[in-house]
């Protein structure tokens, strides 16, 4: 009878080790190749200061509408460009102690109404409001 040396073939296992690899690679990649945008706060006050107890007229709202986000404001029915700025720090001189009061419709973005809010600030108006934000009516 002949000596069967040889051994019974084993399953071979296998090893996780280079799908590890693979994975901390993939993680590597994506966490450099992606930027992070810092985020920007936005001041908005909740309530009035207690000192100023008097309430503003109706008269002292000027209600800024957003219809679209291309641009374009509207004010008592006449679309005005936002780029123009001579109208836009005209109109804030004239109404200087009124409430600048934003209404957007469903279909502009936050980042319109913040751009506006933005450019009325850096003209020199002293209070910006938004005006029942993206519900479709202002009430001052």
């Amino acid at each position: 009878m002949p000596l069967n040396l040889s051994q019974p073939k084993r399953k071979q296992a296998i090893s996780l080790t280079p799908l590890i690899d693979v994975v901390f690679i993939l993680l590597l990649f994506f966490m450099l190749t992606s930027s992070f945008v810092p985020w920007r706060s936005v001041d908005t006050p909740l309530s009035v200061p207690a000192h100023d107890t008097a309430k503003p007229d109706k008269d002292d709202f000027l209600v800024l509408t957003l219809k679209q986000n291309d641009g374009r404001v509207w004010l008592n029915g006449v679309a005005h460009s936002l780029a123009d700025t001579a109208w836009l720090s005209s109109m804030i001189k004239e109404h200087k102690k009124g409430v600048f009061a934003i209404k957007a419709d469903n279909e502009v973005s936050l980042q319109s109404l913040m751009n506006l809010a933005d450019r009325l600030k850096a003209n020199g108006a002293k209070t910006v409001s938004i005006a029942n934000a993206f519900s479709g009516q202002a009430t001052p």
